[in-house]
């Protein structure tokens, strides 16, 4: 029980991150009761994926990942294009989340602070040691997932008595709104990457990997139901001191974070939100790791290298750290086209590497909903979605 509670926390510690406090301002054009239905559809279609990822992994020994998964169901030239996609999604997010992470350092460091360079060897110096030891992580990523999880608590608490129930009735603005939406929702679930590292830490033990799975993805889901609703009634969608006037500057979580203080009128809400936002990155940064640390180890296994773990740290960390050092502000930039690689990722390749799938609906169901969100992230990138 025990495993499959730290499981859990693992699924939870690589799904919920800073982009958590950015759900209100994608889904607030789509209203409270649209954005529900978009959040349950997003978790249902990843949970039904991470269950075909797990019937995929029990065929094969401990220490498996996608290299070795994909080597004997695709053909070499769908292998390679695989391991390109997956490289820049997990790549992406480190990038992503070493950026934050060095400018947490810098916030902590204040006069100390000397370069961006620095900042990151900090922070991947820190935190990123803790994946050579799958145990370690564990027990890191969990007491950081319990304190993530209090100030949570925090800032919802400190949000309730804000509350403004008319605000709950509103329904999206246009077609735009849900079109905007999608793509941030279904990427916000994705967890399938940690799902061969669960089934190794859990000796195999199928059952108690399903338990971590369905456990961790309902903490989420029911995670960010509240979050969103509560964060939907505080601020109306359109007007002064709204959604559609933190989207026309820019959309940023700065700009949220101002709104929400004055609405609330609470000294203290700031100050839970970063302490949120920090643990957030932290969290991430290990449970994604961990992951691209275990598929490079599995990729050299397949070419006969036993890799160290000097050698995988390394492969592990220089390339975000060169991004990070390149682009200090990319934070954006490593994210922008994540939605689509983890589509290809965490939907399409589960269906096509499980093939004792028995109910050709669920295989439908989910190709079509991971389709909708390519098509609706292109349509945003070329800007034609406008949610206001």
């Amino acid at each position: 029980m025990q495993k499959s509670l730290g499981g859990a926390f693992l699924v939870v510690g690589t799904t919920i991150g800073a982009g958590m406090l950015s759900l209100p301002l994608i889904t607030a054009a789509s209203g409270l009761w649209a954005s529900v239905i978009l959040i349950i559809l997003s978790w249902s279609v990843m949970y039904v994926t991470g269950l075909k990822l797990i019937r995929v992994c029990e065929k094969y020994p401990l220490g498996v990942n996608y290299t070795t998964l994909i080597k004997s169901h695709m053909p070499i030239s769908l292998q390679i294009i695989f391991t390109i996609v997956y490289l820049l999604l997990l790549y992406a997010l480190m990038a992503a989340y070493t950026t934050q992470g060095a400018a947490l350092v810098s916030l902590v460091a204040a006069a100390q602070h000397v370069s961006v360079s620095i900042d990151a060897i900090v922070f991947i110096l820190i935190f990123g040691l803790v994946i050579l030891s799958a145990k370690l992580s564990d027990y890191v990523n969990r007491s950081f997932v319990s304190l993530k999880l209090i100030f949570y608590a925090l800032c919802v608490i400190s949000m309730l008595v804000c509350l403004k129930w008319a605000n709950f009735i509103h329904g999206p603005l246009s077609l735009y709104a849900l079109i905007f939406a999608w793509p941030t929702l279904l990427p916000s679930f994705g967890f399938q990457n940690i799902i061969p590292v669960l089934y190794e830490y859990q000796k195999g033990d199928v059952k108690a990997v399903r338990k971590s799975v369905l456990i961790g993805s309902l903490m989420v889901l029911v995670i960010y139901l509240i979050w969103v609703a509560v964060c939907l009634a505080i601020l109306p969608q359109t007007g002064a001191h709204s959604y559609e006037s933190i989207f026309q500057a820019g959309n940023t979580l700065n700009s949220f974070m101002a709104e929400v203080k004055v609405a609330t009128q609470s000294a203290w809400i700031n100050t839970f939100l970063s302490v949120f936002i920090n643990i957030s990155i932290i969290t991430s940064f290990i449970c994604v790791g961990l992951s691209l640390y275990h598929y490079i180890k599995d990729t050299c296994s397949r070419f006969g290298y036993q890799m160290n773990k000097v050698i995988g740290f390394l492969l592990t960390f220089i390339p975000p750290f060169v991004f990070t050092v390149f682009y200090p502000k990319g934070f954006i930039l490593a994210l922008q086209y994540a939605a689509i690689f983890a589509v290809v990722i965490f939907v399409f390749t589960p269906v096509y590497l499980d093939k004792s799938e028995k109910s050709p609906f669920k295989n439908y169901y989910a190709l079509t909903l991971g389709a909708l969100v390519i098509v609706a992230q292109i349509l945003n990138l070329l800007g034609i979605s406008q949610p206001f």
